[in-house]
């Protein structure tokens, strides 16, 4: 069985929708704002450029693991975000008056998924896409990159856990952009009444409204999420599952065994049960194509879009390359260390309690003096919750269904 696909179908599937998308997009501004042929044609050359430059700069990204909550960011993810940012980009464009057009939104919602350069990056050309397309004037162009520089700074706070930072930030918002029209619409007009002020106060009114609403639900999504992925990856009809049975029957009980236990000690020590899981089950992955195991299984996880937590509990497979380097890979390699030892002996050597015990205190003690969990952030209480669990436990008559 050979995995030779080097590309993802599924991100490539992605990546032509966000292509369609900007197409699609571009088109529908430049029409609704009566741009001529020779300027879409322009338009069309510079979205080609930025677009390829675009999905270079986030593969990159992404390979390096630079962007935010790594662990969570995937190509359907980072299109939502994108999709999100055209409606906002629409909305401001035909709906909004000139300098109060609240795009300080746009950075506040790609900060979900993209690190502060590309987030940036994103929304000043959204910023001169729709300048333009619909002529703005400089004044207003420079109102707008001010915005999204604030935007960028503030979405780094809007996502804290603390309650007071997040209060902050909305304030913030809503006073930055209030101001930030206002003071630009003074400087393009050289003069300011009340009822331009009252346009701003209503900028930030909605700008932090729609902040309270839209960047919330979607972090929310952008980490719950996941949780779905991985019990996705531990369906018995998904495909790398039943290639795995096929691949051999003891291979996938072995699986079974490892993936249930690392769930049942990762949620008594409140790591991520599911990512532990999951990594107990595809722990040995690379054996469906054989030598070197280690990168084998990195590709072929490449190429199911697994996540990065994941793919790093797979890099440290028997702690040959990395020892691990998180609770979840220090329970995967202990469960699989344990249940292998114990698979090595017949049923009727493991009828005894204690001749398991025995083996499971043996094993796990001699792993624990080599140093290889030292980097994982195990306390000793875990540690020990751990060897308590796994001895514990029927091992060779666990029931898998």
């Amino acid at each position: 069985m050979k995995y030779t696909n080097r590309f993802s179908a599924k991100r490539l599937g992605y990546s032509l929708g966000m292509t369609m998308m900007f197409i699609i997009a571009n088109t529908l501004l430049c029409i609704f704002s009566g741009v001529l042929v020779d300027k879409y044609i322009c338009l069309a050359a510079i979205n080609i450029c930025f677009f390829l430059l675009f999905m270079l700069l986030l593969a990159d990204r992404r390979l390096k693991g630079h962007l935010p909550e790594f662990n969570y960011i995937t190509y359907g993810k980072i299109t939502a975000a994108v999709f999100i940012d055209w409606i906002i980009v629409f909305l401001c464009a035909f709906f909004a008056p000139d300098f109060f057009a609240p795009l300080i939104i746009i950075p506040l919602v790609s900060g979900c998924v993209f690190d502060d350069g590309l987030s940036n990056v994103l929304s000043t050309y959204f910023v001169i896409i729709i300048s333009l397309c619909c002529d703005y004037s400089l004044y207003i162009v420079l109102c707008y990159v001010t915005l999204v520089l604030f935007g960028s700074i503030l979405s780094n706070f809007i996502k804290r856990e603390e309650n007071i930072y997040k209060l902050y930030s909305i304030i913030l918002i809503f006073a930055v952009t209030t101001l930030i029209s206002t003071i630009f619409f003074y400087f393009n007009f050289l003069e300011l009444r009340m009822t331009d002020f009252i346009y701003g106060i209503f900028d930030g009114l909605i700008s932090a409204v729609v902040t309270i609403l839209i960047v919330p639900l979607f972090n929310r999504f952008v980490v719950e999420s996941q949780t779905d992925s991985y019990e996705e990856f531990l369906s018995p009809d998904f495909s790398l599952c039943q290639d795995i049975r096929k691949f051999s029957y003891i291979e996938y009980t072995h699986a079974l065994r490892v993936s249930h236990l690392c769930r049942k000690c990762a949620s008594a020590i409140k790591a991520n049960s599911q990512l532990a899981a999951c990594g107990g089950f595809y722990y040995r992955l690379g054996k469906l194509e054989g030598e070197p195991v280690i990168d084998n299984a990195i590709k072929i996880a490449n190429d199911y879009c697994f996540p990065g937590d994941l793919i790093q509990i797979l890099a440290e497979y028997g702690g040959i390359v990395f020892l691990p380097s998180s609770k979840e890979s220090a329970i995967v390699h202990m469960v699989d260390s344990v249940v292998t030892k114990v698979e090595l002996f017949d049923s009727d050597s493991m009828s005894s309690s204690w001749n398991q015990n025995m083996v499971i205190y043996q094993t796990i003690n001699e792993l624990s003096q080599k140093g290889i969990y030292d980097n994982s952030g195990l306390t000793m209480n875990q540690f020990l919750t751990i060897r308590e669990i796994l001895a514990n436990e029927d091992i060779l008559n666990d029931n898998l269904d």
